[in-house]
């Protein structure tokens, strides 16, 4: 058996088992930082609690319909919990539905929930609830109503809930003061402050919830993500949903908390839908899969679309499929050598009715080394709709702002920093091309981020401009005269289609289906990630102005022809709902 065959044979075979023993090492890691966390606290006494997630070992608390009334409204006697907080009559639905979640999920005693940016660090929201003093609507309570039949006294008497928002909504909120002390986004009793570590279990949404009944409506499809970052899987599925929006109802779930260097869309998705579940930012990490079974019964979900990749679909697709059976399962990918291709096992390809590949390589790996049925792929290249004219008064003032005249070629990356995209490539060409009349522009955010700052300080090119992310970049394109992509390995790139729908030719490295994108014009490829000579000599060979207009013509056209966003929507629809475009 050839190497190549017997690794991916290897491949599948750990996830087909990965997902049991990945619960083991989690548990070994947690148990594990807990040492450590109570080494810390030794060595530095003010370290604050720790809050460590137990699976709940009493029987799930079953929660009425309804579980809550509204303060001030008629009160019913059988509700749970009273909604404290003015203007809750103007609060989209999620945002008590959210509170009420979190509050099943842990059996809390009360939930808070305001506005709040993305965390800083590497763990997700703080729990910090930013309200504004002028708008008493932004931020709630949701307090468990007292009965003889409870007596909680558990040490954790409540949550934060973070509904995470562009952080420039939040300038000037203040936080909402609370008579507890903080562990994170939990609250505990004032009483076990000075504990090293608190035991909160947790219980699964789907039964907690279990009394409340399935909405009726229009045929609903659940996307699935690990985050709404700023990036063009968002931007694409954000198209999708405008498209099909009057017709189907769509809901949205992530599973990750929102981290500030990935950016956030969230704002962007509720403008879209009301339904959009942050439950990684809300819940514990393991009742996460419970709170999305409890959305696809409780929206009569008939689609669930993993939509570029998440570990709890690849975790739990299969029990999916065995509580749903009826339920049409949709994966979608982006590339055809690492990432999510590599997570497939036999039982994965079992339960997924439809595979989507973004372009032909991942098509043809999924029938021909992972072994998918063929009548299961399908290919639907990403799309772009028609740009707005180019404005010629900002793209003077942004390139004033570069430093730039009008004889140099200014070459744009807007990238994720990942090194997937090499954005170090971009750092070093910069440096090889001084001498040309050329300029980098480098504009993005990500987990290199650190790694691609410290090399820019530590030798900087005079021909590099490096921007941190843009929410919308759309303006930047104005400014430049080439795109420059350097991947590893990509499905279309949005930002190349971009690009070229706006008239502007590109230098990219041949993964995904990029040679198909240009092969009649619009760009060159070099051949091999890494080879900068190449990329060098082929950014040199649009240094004249006529062959970067002739090329970015050719691009246009084929964009305007091939990957317009009337054909995407209709491939999309046949694929998620199995009927055609404008059925009912």
């Amino acid at each position: 058996m050839a190497a190549p065959a017997l690794g991916r044979r290897l491949q599948a075979l750990f996830w087909e088992f990965s997902p049991a023993l990945r619960r083991h090492l989690r548990s070994l890691r947690k148990s594990v930082s807990v040492v450590l966390h109570r080494a810390r606290r030794l060595a530095a006494p003010g370290t604050g609690p720790r809050i460590v997630a137990v699976r709940a070992t009493s029987p799930t608390p079953v929660l009425p319909d309804p579980a809550v009334t509204i303060i001030g409204a008629a009160r019913d006697d059988g509700a749970a919990f009273i909604a404290h907080g003015r203007g809750l009559e103007a609060l989209p639905p999620w945002h008590i539905e959210a509170m009420l979640m979190a509050a099943a999920a842990e059996d809390l005693n009360w939930v808070a929930a305001g506005w709040a940016p993305p965390a800083p660090g590497r763990h997700g929201p703080s729990g910090v609830v930013l309200r504004d003093p002028q708008i008493p609507e932004s931020a709630h309570l949701l307090l468990r109503r007292p009965t003889a039949a409870r007596a909680r006294c558990a040490a954790v008497t409540g949550r934060a809930l973070p509904h995470i928002t562009s952080p420039e909504n939040c300038d000037g909120l203040r936080p909402i003061a609370e008579h507890t002390t903080a562990a994170g986004p939990h609250r505990i009793r004032p009483d076990l402050a000075a504990a090293a570590v608190v035991e909160s279990p947790w219980f699964p949404v789907d039964e907690a919830l279990a009394r409340f009944p399935a909405v009726d409506g229009p045929p609903t499809a659940l996307f699935l993500l690990p985050f709404l970052a700023v990036g063009g899987a968002e931007r694409l599925l954000f198209e999708l949903m405008a498209g099909l929006g009057n017709r189907y109802r769509l809901v949205i779930a992530t599973t990750d908390p929102h981290l500030e260097s990935f950016g956030q869309t969230v704002d962007r998705a509720r403008r879209l839908t009301p339904h959009v579940y942050t439950l990684g930012d809300w819940l514990p990490r393991e009742a996460v899969p419970s709170a999305i079974r409890h959305l696809i019964r409780r929206w009569r979900v008939e689609s669930l679309v993993c939509w570029n990749g998440s570990v709890t679909f690849y975790d739990e697709v299969a029990d999916l499929r065995r509580v749903f059976p009826e339920l049409h399962i949709v994966n979608q990918l982006f590339n055809h050598r690492g990432g999510w291709i590599d997570h497939f096992s036999p039982t994965l390809i079992r339960s997924v009715d439809t595979q989507i590949a973004v372009n032909t390589p991942i098509a043809e790996a999924l029938v021909t080394e992972r072994g998918v049925p063929e009548n299961r792929v399908v290919t639907i290249h990403h799309a772009v709709g028609p740009p707005e004219p180019r404005n010629l008064d900002r793209r003077a003032s942004l390139r004033r702002e570069l430093g730039v005249d009008d004889a140099t070629m200014v070459v744009g990356s807007f990238i994720r920093m990942h090194p997937q995209k090499r954005p170090l490539d971009i750092i070093e060409l910069a440096r090889r091309m001084t001498g040309d009349k050329i300029h980098f522009f480098l504009v993005g955010g990500g987990p290199l981020d650190g790694a691609v700052n410290r090399e820019v300080a530590r030798n900087r090119p005079p021909n590099l401009t490096r921007w941190p992310l843009q929410h919308d970049a759309t303006a930047l394109y104005d400014a430049i005269d080439l795109c420059l992509m350097t991947s590893t390995f990509e499905g279309l790139p949005i930002f190349l289609l971009d690009g070229l729908a706006r008239g502007i030719p590109c230098v990219a490295t041949a993964v995904g289906d990029i040679p198909l994108l240009v092969g009649d014009g619009g760009g060159r490829v070099v051949e091999r990630a890494g080879d900068l000579d190449e990329l060098a000599a082929a950014l040199r060979a649009y240094l004249d102005p006529d062959h970067r207009r002739s090329d970015g013509e050719k691009g246009r056209s084929v964009v305007e022809t091939r990957f317009g966003l009337d054909r995407y929507l209709a491939a999309y629809e046949a694929a998620i709902f199995r009927r055609g475009c404008g059925e009912r």
